[in-house]
C-alpha cells in the first residue's frame, strides 16, 4: 500500500470519527469511569467490561499512581508493587467473549491511609492478528479509569477569595473537590440562558485556580466530595 493510499485511508477514517455515532465505533464499553473509595465503605469495587462485537476482545489492564495531581509536576508511575502503592487491580489481562462481559476488580489495600490517593487505570484492547495475511487497519478505543481513595479522616476545605472579577479558589483540605456546573448571572432576575458557565474540574489537595469572571456578581458552584454533593454560593 502506497503512502498516498494510506493518507487517504487515514483521512477517511478521521471523517468517519467526526460524523459517526460513538456507539457504532466502540468495541468495548465500561460501566464506570470514576471509582471512589471512602472511609466506612467497601474497599472493593468491580468494573464491568463489555464486548460490543462478534469476535473475542483481548484486554490489557495497567494501573498507575498519579504523583502531584493537578500541578505542573503531575506524573504517573506504573504500579509494580500493589502493597506499596495501596491499590490492587486484577486481572492484568482478560479475554471478553463475543457480546460478553468480564469484571475487573479494584481493591483499596490501604483503607486507613493518611494521604489522599489518586490513580489511573488504563483499559486497552489489544489487536489480534490479521486473518489471511491481508493488510488492514483496525480502530481500537481504550479507556482510563480515575480512582480516588480518601484518607481515613477526609476534611474538604475550599477557600474562595474575590478580587473584583477575579476569583481565586484553593483546596486547603486533604481530599479532592470536584467543582461542576459553575455559573455567574448578571443579576438575580436574569434568565438562566443569560448566565455564564465557569470553569469546571477537580481540585486536588494543594491545588489553586484563578477564574476570570464576566461580572462582579455572586458565583454558584456544585461541589462533589467523594459521592456527596452540595451547592455553594460565593458572594
Amino acid at each position: 500500500m502506497s503512502k498516498e493510499m494510506i493518507l487517504k485511508l487515514l483521512l477517511g477514517l478521521a471523517c468517519l470519527l467526526m460524523f459517526s455515532p460513538a456507539t457504532s465505533l466502540a468495541e468495548m464499553s465500561l460501566d464506570k469511569s470514576v471509582i471512589h473509595f471512602e472511609p466506612g465503605k467497601p474497599n472493593r469495587q468491580d468494573v464491568m467490561v463489555k464486548n460490543n462485537q462478534n469476535t473475542p476482545l483481548y484486554i490489557k489492564v495497567t494501573p498507575y499512581s498519579i504523583l502531584n495531581p493537578g500541578t505542573d509536576k503531575q506524573s504517573r508511575e506504573k504500579i509494580t508493587n500493589p502493597k506499596k502503592s495501596g491499590l490492587l487491580v486484577s486481572p492484568s489481562k482478560l479475554v471478553v467473549p463475543p457480546n460478553g462481559r468480564k469484571l475487573v476488580r479494584i481493591l483499596n489495600l490501604d483503607p486507613k491511609r493518611h494521604q489522599h490517593g489518586v490513580y489511573r487505570i488504563s483499559v486497552e484492547p489489544v489487536a489480534g492478528k490479521l486473518v489471511g495475511g491481508k493488510t488492514g487497519l483496525k480502530l481500537l478505543i481504550g479507556y482510563e479509569l480515575l480512582v480516588l481513595a480518601q484518607s481515613n479522616n477526609p476534611e474538604p476545605k475550599l477557600v474562595a477569595k474575590r478580587n473584583g472579577t477575579n476569583l481565586k479558589l484553593s483546596n486547603e483540605g486533604n481530599t479532592d473537590i470536584y467543582l461542576i456546573q459553575g455559573k455567574q448571572c448578571p443579576s438575580q432576575s436574569t434568565n438562566v440562558e443569560d448566565c455564564t458557565l465557569l470553569r469546571s474540574g477537580r481540585l486536588y489537595p494543594g491545588n489553586k485556580w484563578t477564574v476570570s469572571l464576566p461580572h462582579d456578581k455572586p458565583v454558584e458552584y456544585q461541589l462533589s466530595v467523594g459521592t456527596r454533593y452540595s451547592l455553594q454560593s460565593i458572594p
